[in-house]
């Protein structure tokens, strides 16, 4: 019976599509429940461990009789399983995996390697998901709403001043921009840092730049080469240009 059932205590969704939820009731409504969900006892009632999308849709939909596996599981066996079911849906945001991964990683005690090993994931994404924990709410909350890609939201979290950060963040946003694109405004900021230093600091302008800021391109224009400090950009079209009219 679905009144001896009780929602899971740390669930993946932490928000889920209202109007998905209703026309999956619609479809329970019709074509009854296809797939079982998952549960465990606790005590004398029963929490959802895999399956809480659908055990909410039925509630909406007015199942009473609800088909369950049950399986006697630990708290741990249960992260596990809801992980296996629910970190390999495209529909899951990266602010929900990260939440649960790093939830995960403190009931447990494990190193990042260690849930990598338990979800099947690799190290990167492991860290790549702890890193949107350290990200501004601004940042979070488009990437919950998938507004900003995570490539987008890593790549912007290079630039340290925050207010240039959130404005480049919300440009990304309304114009929908690649994340190479992201990539050159975060290189074009790290030159403008680099010609700052420059200008306020003697050692710099001598040319004791940090290794790895001084980087040497070649002048298109003379053939020299020089530090990037000293280069502007040229924006090119990165396929072959399209006939155009000479400009005046």
């Amino acid at each position: 019976m679905s009144d001896m059932i009780d929602d899971p205590v740390s669930p993946m969704r932490t928000d889920i599509d209202r109007d998905a939820l209703y026309e999956l009731a619609a479809s329970i409504k019709q074509h009854g429940l296809i797939n079982p969900i998952t549960v465990r006892p606790v005590g004398e009632r029963f929490e959802v461990v895999a399956g809480h999308r659908r055990f909410s849709a039925c509630k909406i939909a007015g199942v009473i009789s609800i088909s369950c596996v049950v399986r006697d599981l630990d708290d741990s066996a249960t992260f596990a399983v809801r992980a296996v079911e629910n970190l390999f849906r495209e529909d899951i945001d990266p602010v929900d995996e990260a939440l649960f991964i790093a939830e995960y990683m403190e009931k447990e005690n494990l190193e990042e390697k260690q849930i990598a090993q338990k979800i099947n994931r690799s190290l990167g994404y492991v860290q790549d998901r702890l890193a949107i924990l350290k990200m501004p709410d601004y940042l979070i909350e488009h990437l919950k709403h998938r507004k900003i890609k995570l490539g987008h939201a890593l790549a912007l979290m290079k630039i340290d001043d925050d207010t240039t950060r959130h404005v480049w963040v919300e440009l990304a946003v309304r114009d929908g921009v690649s994340v190479k694109q992201v990539e050159w405004w975060v290189h074009n900021y790290e030159i403008d840092k680099i010609r700052m230093t420059e200008a306020t600091d003697p050692a710099a302008a001598a040319g004791d730049i940090p290794a790895g800021l001084a980087t040497l391109q070649q002048c298109v224009r003379c053939g020299a080469m020089d530090k990037m400090s000293e280069m502007s950009l040229v924006w090119v079209h990165s396929g072959d240009c399209p006939p155009s009219e000479p400009l005046p």
